[in-house]
């Protein structure tokens, strides 16, 4: 047998020494590129139309984010499903329409309970027992989406009275053992607290998932942050301006929640006046103090409940939103019909970085 000279051997020594440098080099690569995209800094969108809007969720987490965001979205499908007052069959359909004491389920009983909590701090402002005036003026449609050709009619006064007089919170009664709810003639609508209940709970079920996960998920406007920017920064957030498209302020968050109430997001004009879906809940139209309520609290829930309530009370009543939500950890940013803007004092903290 031949046998190989010395620079044969060198040669292929060099080869072999080469193809080992290529892959480890492939191996650095393949590990450089996994750590990248499970590092926590990364983001991941999710886009849906739920709760009768379209949702955003953004979301960095070492779980595995696509399961977290199926999740979430089926969550949010559900709630929808479930507290749409106007669907023959949902839970809340079948307790307006009973006559006598109704019992639900343990879920159902505590949002209505805690809606009536914020009725009674807000002052009826915020009021989930004005669903025959929702109906009667045409926003029963659990969606910001209104056909631009449909036909409109102002309701009349004597229709008006009449939804008034079965509406208010007051006379919904209670019972804690059986988890039972007589309406006595009042229908519930929790359009003012049902997204930001979705909301809470998306977060609940990225903190299960992932304690650490950090991003945020918006809906209609509404956002609940579940952490920091990238761990360590703020969010920047816009409030739009009711009249435009840009926005008129910004907002600094690493948690909790905003929410904002506008006329702009389900309406309709005639003769050149706008009619929105935010009815005041002691004249039975829609409320004309503000345009715009946008309120940040710990939880998307009370974001939710307390714009309402800010827009309903607006510039009239600004001395007892400024007086009493900061008291609820609620800070609240209005815009007047004329446009101006009225802060309770310790919004601007949200103004700033610190």
């Amino acid at each position: 047998m031949r046998k190989r000279n010395r620079p044969d051997l060198n040669k292929y020594s060099k080869i072999s020494f080469i193809s080992l440098l290529i892959l480890l080099s492939l191996v650095v690569i393949v590990i450089t590129v996994a750590v990248v995209l499970r590092n926590p800094n990364m983001y991941n969108d999710y886009e849906t139309f739920s709760l009768g809007t379209y949702v955003h969720l953004k979301i960095s987490t070492n779980s595995n984010p696509d399961i977290i965001a199926k999740e979430i979205f089926s969550e949010l499908d559900r709630i929808t499903e479930k507290f749409d007052p106007y669907k023959e069959g949902s839970i809340l359909y079948n307790l307006n329409h009973s006559d006598d004491w109704y019992e639900v389920d343990d879920e159902t009983f505590a949002l209505i309970e805690l809606a009536l909590r914020y009725a009674k701090v807000t002052d009826g402002a915020f009021d989930p027992t004005i669903g025959r005036l929702v109906e009667l003026w045409g926003f029963s449609s659990y969606s910001e989406k209104l056909a631009e050709d449909s036909v409109h009619v102002i309701p009349s006064e004597e229709a008006i009275k009449k939804a008034l007089d079965n509406s208010g919170y007051e006379k919904v009664e209670l019972d804690y053992q059986k988890k039972a709810i007589k309406t006595n003639g009042v229908w519930f609508d929790l359009g003012g607290i049902a997204k930001g209940y979705a909301l809470e709970r998306a977060y609940q079920i990225a903190k299960a998932a992932d304690p650490e996960c950090t991003g945020f998920i918006e809906a209609g406007g509404d956002i609940r942050i579940f952490g920091p920017k990238f761990g360590k920064d703020f969010w920047i957030i816009g409030i739009r301006n009711p009249r435009g498209t840009d926005s008129i302020d910004y907002i600094y968050l690493k948690g909790g929640s905003v929410a904002t109430s506008g006329d702009y997001e389900r309406y309709f004009i005639v003769d050149g006046e706008r009619y929105h879906h935010i009815i005041h809940p002691r004249t039975g139209k829609p409320a004309n103090g503000a345009i715009s309520a946008t309120a940040i609290a710990d939880d998307a829930i009370s974001a939710d409940a307390y714009s309402t309530a800010a827009f309903v009370l607006g510039v009239k009543d600004w001395l007892f939103v400024r007086t009493v939500f900061p008291k609820n950890n609620t800070e609240v940013f209005l815009v007047s019909p004329d446009q101006k803007i009225f802060k309770t004092d310790g919004f601007s903290y949200y103004e700033k970085i610190y």
